[in-house]
């Protein structure tokens, strides 16, 4: 049976290029077969089917009335057999994957590696989703998407697998000017004087410290709690308080408005990662993001670490 499907295909595909080029020369020499293996296929149609499909006395050929209606039932059929063949032959340059990451991730960072991939692999759709920390894992765990950047997962869930691709710190973030600002060596208690704003309750950033001021049964006002670090940024110019943040969410230009504290004495320093269901099947073209990610990440350091007044902090 499968022999005979096989057969009907390239009889199909032998009529399909005889009418594209009213010629059973180029026909074959597309197909690179025998003129004689072209003109049996499309006899052997014409038999099957009880039709006339060309016209032979005209040079070139001319379809039949009959041949142009079954030349519009066969195109389709071609034309996506040859599609099939081409992903097949070339996976990586098809399909279609989901992307997890931070917000802060998707508006920052992850625009310098999706825009070459998609020049490289335009026929691949890549769907970006931004969320917290506690939600990526979830995502990752049902299925949803097929990769998330974010910190590593708990040790217990062992159905998931992380590759780290770069650390980052806990930094504190007040107005210029503030009393904490420029400080080295700051402790909880200080900042529990100050409205604390912070990521959302998903986030890495938040855990930490509601599980530091746990510990130490430090009360702090927590005016805020977001997952959009430009808001934070924003509120925390206009002094609705400090804020506690990853330094990868920091750019340069956040410098002007913004001092910025090292926190690594206080809160133990994370990863960012790629982070997958164990034994879930990545196809060539999520592999090749991945890679892509790998060589464009891994290397990352926050440029703020660079500036004098954080390098006296460290």
């Amino acid at each position: 049976m499968g022999k005979s499907v096989t057969l009907r295909l390239i009889e199909l595909t032998s009529f399909y290029y005889t009418a594209r080029y009213r010629s059973v020369t180029r026909a074959a020499r597309r197909q690179k077969v025998g003129q004689s293996v072209v003109s049996q296929h499309v006899r052997r149609l014409e038999t099957e089917f009880g039709i006339t499909l060309f016209d032979r006395s005209s040079r070139p050929y001319k379809l039949t009335a009959e041949g142009n209606a079954f030349l519009k039932l066969v195109i389709p059929i071609v034309e996506a057999a040859s599609s099939l063949k081409s992903q097949i032959a070339h996976p990586e340059q098809h399909g279609s994957f989901v992307v997890g990451a931070y917000p802060d991730l998707v508006m920052h960072h992850l625009p310098k590696v999706i825009q070459p991939f998609r020049e490289q692999y335009p026929d691949v759709r890549l769907t970006l989703l931004a969320r917290p920390y506690d939600s990526l894992l979830r995502l990752v765990k049902s299925g949803e998407v097929d990769l998330a950047l974010c910190s590593p997962p708990p040790a217990e869930e062992t159905n998931l697998k992380y590759q780290e691709l770069f650390k980052y710190n806990a930094v504190l973030l007040t107005p210029k000017g503030h009393q904490l600002a420029g400080r080295q060596n700051i402790q909880l208690s200080d900042i529990s004087e100050w409205p604390l704003i912070l990521p959302g309750p998903e986030s890495v950033i938040w855990q930490q410290v509601k599980r530091a001021l746990d510990t130490h049964g430090i009360k702090c006002d927590v005016t805020l709690s977001m997952d959009s670090f430009q808001s934070i940024k924003r509120y925390v110019e206009i002094d609705m308080g400090v804020a506690v943040v990853s330094d990868f969410t920091l750019q340069p230009e956040d410098l002007e408005m913004l001092s910025v504290v090292n926190l690594d004495h206080l809160f133990s320093g994370s990863a960012i990662g790629i982070c997958t269901l164990n034994g879930k099947y990545l196809g060539p073209a999520v592999q090749n993001f991945i890679d892509q990610l790998a060589t464009d990440l891994s290397e990352f350091r926050s440029v703020l670490w660079d500036q004098p007044v954080l390098q006296g902090a460290e």
